[in-house]
């Protein structure tokens, strides 16, 4: 079950299917269990014939600098500053490990999996600090435990993923079904 992408999942399927040349691109996916329900922001399967590579994104667009806000559960994220942080940082971590399950379960012949977390504005890129410190070992923690590539696409990182979608746009007109990449066409072929 898939609900409807909001403008940022939009942009990051955008990028998977015009940068990365992902085949499938899929918003909020849902997994079929009742309960502890998972959903994947963004999947994207790029297969060349010969590997198959599975992308699952988790995508926050709060312009503000601030992921969530809430009070965690665990003391595990404790050392990386105020309750919001450690709930973002819970959060993330929670959302991350039911994505590699479900993409496990639902994707298990993949060759590779890939997993992301984007975001525009992430407080205390600028100078460094506790929220992206957090993410950094997540980030981590996540990769040797699944042993699985997992990556930030935060603040610079995102605005150069992004600008390479404007590149890619710039004098194309044609269209590919993607609204995010159409989105950014037009904005590319008015200046």
């Amino acid at each position: 079950m898939t609900a409807n992408p909001q403008w940022g999942e939009l942009l990051v399927g955008a990028y998977h299917q015009r940068v990365t040349d992902c085949d499938v691109v899929s918003y909020n996916h849902r997994s079929d269990e009742q309960g502890d329900q998972m959903e994947a922001d963004v999947i994207g399967i790029k297969s060349d014939g010969q590997t198959q590579t599975v992308y699952t994104c988790e995508v926050v667009t709060h312009l503000d600098g601030k992921l969530y806000s809430g009070t965690p559960d665990t003391d595990r994220w404790e050392e990386y500053g105020n309750t919001d942080y450690q709930y973002s940082l819970e959060k993330l971590w929670t959302k991350f490990k039911n994505d590699h399950q479900y993409v496990n379960d639902v994707f298990g012949n993949a060759d590779k999996y890939v997993f992301q977390f984007w975001s525009p504005v992430v407080t205390g890129w600028q100078r460094g600090g506790k929220l992206i410190d957090g993410l950094n070992q997540l980030e981590s923690d996540f990769m040797r435990e699944t042993e699985c590539d997992f990556e930030l696409v935060i603040n610079q990182d995102y605005s150069e993923r992004i600008s390479q979608l404007e590149d890619e746009a710039e004098g194309d007109t044609s269209d590919y079904g993607s609204p995010g990449f159409r989105f950014i066409q037009i904005l590319e072929n008015l200046k």
